[in-house]
């Protein structure tokens, strides 16, 4: 099999841009992936139309080969949006291979261990907080959020995860200094702040009973010292796990000593590398990885370094479809799998944009068998939602 063109191609997502790659190739199969420059990854794009000159009018070696190539090529800047660059095209030659071959992807990577895939239901109540206009009904107040918990159990799902909100001085609103929004770099947690994390997480619990599983995604929104106050203020609470961003292993299994949840992790990682120090400091109980940015290959490597250390690993997943067909084949195929991160609120359009939508029962994801990932994009469809510019993280905001 020859590669014969790579394209990236993208399309409006609301308040953020899909983004595909699309390799073609002689033997009559096209594969795709998806990948995003909106989660702090300007830049992407360029690195793959890059790195696409080494491959193209190239026989396919097979991912190995195609990633110990392209990996010593860029190795003075490895990580960051060069592997993000570097996944999405892995991503797509092995959508291409599993083609060729008639079989899911998940065959290629050992198979699958199990046919589907509890998920819990992402930013919830999110979206309807920070994107009112495209997620309904908007969600203002803690009877919105209560009411959301209670939607999660109607649905037949049976975990749900939130994040960092203010109710107190008017509608609802995230707490995001993490990322700039608002700009308070010093990251300190107030009184404040913790009254409103048990305000929300009781609303959930009020609205969902007593068997959800409820987690709380901190992301990189305090310090130290921040994280273990916020710890200590809900540990009469019952959750499933509580999730915090940190590039510091130690500075991690601190705060987990200190933690009466168990410790989630690791989603902002490249490679087994990056990775190998949680595990060696016991930092995590669950290894968050990220397969869109480090390509479904180099994330089994990391799956099996977390299993090495005795630790399950949990798929990064808020993207679109496509991702979440990726990370299914993923999760099907490593033993340490925990639980599927999945956006259950999702665009008018979404399920437009690919061939196949994810088929969720009883707070399961259905792993697909057809060839490849199971779901290409339409190309007509991304044209007609053109991609706007900006967007994600990194979008202008207004100032205060």
């Amino acid at each position: 099999m020859r590669i014969t063109a790579v394209d990236t191609l993208s399309c409006d997502a609301g308040w953020r841009n899909y983004h595909f790659v699309k390799v073609s190739t002689d033997a009559g199969v096209t594969g795709w992936s998806e990948y995003d420059e909106g989660f702090g990854s300007p830049g992407v794009t360029a690195v793959i139309e890059q790195l696409s000159k080494t491959i193209v009018g190239q026989p396919f070696a097979g991912q190995n080969p195609f990633y110990a190539d392209v990996y010593s090529r860029t190795r003075p800047a490895a990580g960051g949006v060069v592997a993000e660059g570097i996944g999405a095209l892995e991503n797509a030659l092995l959508d291409a291979h599993a083609k060729q071959l008639g079989v899911p992807c998940h065959a290629l990577l050992g198979g699958k261990v199990r046919d589907k895939l509890r998920v819990y239901w992402s930013h919830c109540p999110a979206w309807r907080i920070n994107h009112p206009q495209y997620f309904k009904p908007a969600v203002t107040d803690l009877a919105g959020v209560k009411a959301m918990g209670a939607e999660a159990r109607e649905r037949g799902l049976t975990a749900l995860k939130t994040n960092i909100f203010l109710f107190d001085d008017g509608p609802a609103h995230a707490w995001r200094p993490g990322f700039a929004a608002p700009f308070f770099p010093e990251l300190n947690v107030d009184r404040r702040i913790i009254r409103n994390v048990r305000d929300n997480l009781e609303a959930l619990r009020d609205g969902a009973g007593a068997d959800m599983d409820i987690l709380i995604d901190f992301n990189f929104n305090a310090k130290t010292e921040g994280y273990l106050k916020l710890l200590r203020a809900i540990a009469d609470l019952d959750i499933f796990w509580v999730e915090i961003d940190s590039y510091n292993p130690a500075a991690l299994a601190y705060i987990r000593n200190h933690s009466a949840h168990p410790i989630s992790s690791c989603e902002t990682l490249f490679g087994g590398r990056e990775l190998l120090p949680f595990l060696t400091h016991q930092a995590v109980d669950v290894a968050i990885i990220d397969t869109v940015w480090n390509g479904v290959w180099q994330s089994m490597k990391m799956a099996e370094l977390a299993d090495i250390h005795e630790v399950n690993v949990a798929p990064h997943n808020f993207y679109g479809h496509l991702c979440t067909m990726m990370n299914a084949h993923f999760a099907a195929a490593v033993p340490n799998f925990r639980i599927m991160e999945t956006d259950i609120d999702r665009l008018e359009w979404d399920d437009a944009l690919f061939t196949h939508a994810p088929v969720y029962e009883d707070g399961h994801l259905i792993v697909p068998d057809r060839p490849g990932w199971g779901t290409d994009p339409i190309e007509d469809a991304l044209r007609a939602h053109p991609p706007k510019k900006g967007g994600g993280l990194i979008a202008p905001r207004p100032k205060h």
